[in-house]
């Protein structure tokens, strides 16, 4: 159900032009998610998407990665396209160390859904917009079952979205355990191999995955205020830490 105040928001910011809101045939089966049987994307939930563009706006983020893509790409492509322009219209930007300003790098393990995602793109976003194809496979953290992407776009992104990948897609075992297995859900390591490159005032947004979230709380060594939403799914990460300097900082801190 969609609140009144995202339809609001979604009409204010006239992110309906994109693609269009439509009721879903039937209800999805409860494996249908993990199954890697799911051939048509899930459709547009307003709710999630106007978190997504609200947050990036808001703390006029400069740099996101992206795990998964869909729907969600053309959001954040759309508001950081916003956000350049804010920034542009400042009488004075100041110097930031980032080469990647107002990027959104989308990393996924299926060709076929980049190739989906960039016809979807409209072309006044393209610019804004790195799809890179990746394989993931399982490892362990710490002793702990969990897996990684192989190839990560190489940059320091200021907000994450962690929404990818499909359990299917993971490779190999251990110890005869998989992520074929459809009871198991996904637990992604790589914010825990990255934690160390973060920048303070990173911010990270996983939608659904409140295992992988956990995992991620138990394990993930510097200070973050986290938050869990349980009606809306969603658990969010927050690095609180002093700024580096001056060449560190956020979007947040200028406009």
């Amino acid at each position: 159900m969609t609140n009144s105040s995202d339809t609001i928001y979604w009409e204010k910011e006239n992110l309906g032009k994109y693609f269009s809101v439509e009721t879903p045939d039937s209800e999805r089966g409860v494996y249908d998610s993990v199954s890697g049987e799911v051939q048509t994307a899930i459709p547009v939930d307003i709710n999630d998407l106007v978190r997504i563009h609200q947050l990036i706006r808001s703390r006029k983020s400069f740099t996101v990665l992206e795990f998964g893509v869909g729907f969600s790409t053309v959001i954040i492509a759309d508001a950081l396209m916003k956000n350049k322009k804010d920034w542009e219209g400042l009488e004075n930007p100041p110097a930031i160390r980032n080469r990647f300003q107002f990027q959104c790098f989308s990393v996924d393990t299926s060709e076929k859904w980049i190739a989906t995602a960039k016809e979807r793109l409209p072309k006044e976003l393209a610019p804004f917009v790195n799809f890179q194809y990746s394989r993931v496979e399982i490892g362990t953290y710490r002793g702990q079952l969990c897996h990684y992407y192989k190839n990560l776009p190489d940059i320091v992104p200021d907000f994450i979205y962690l929404d990818g990948p499909d359990p299917q897609d993971v490779e190999g075992n251990i110890n005869g355990m998989t992520f074929q297995c459809q009871e198991r859900t996904v637990m992604s390591g790589d914010l825990l191999l990255m934690e160390p490159i973060l920048l303070p005032g990173t911010f990270v947004l996983l939608d659904g995955r409140t295992n992988n979230a956990r995992f991620l709380k138990n394990n993930l060594l510097r200070n973050y205020e986290i938050n869990w939403d349980q009606e809306g799914d969603v658990t969010t990460f927050e690095l609180q830490e002093e700024r580096l300097g001056k060449y560190n900082l956020l979007g947040s801190d200028f406009f």
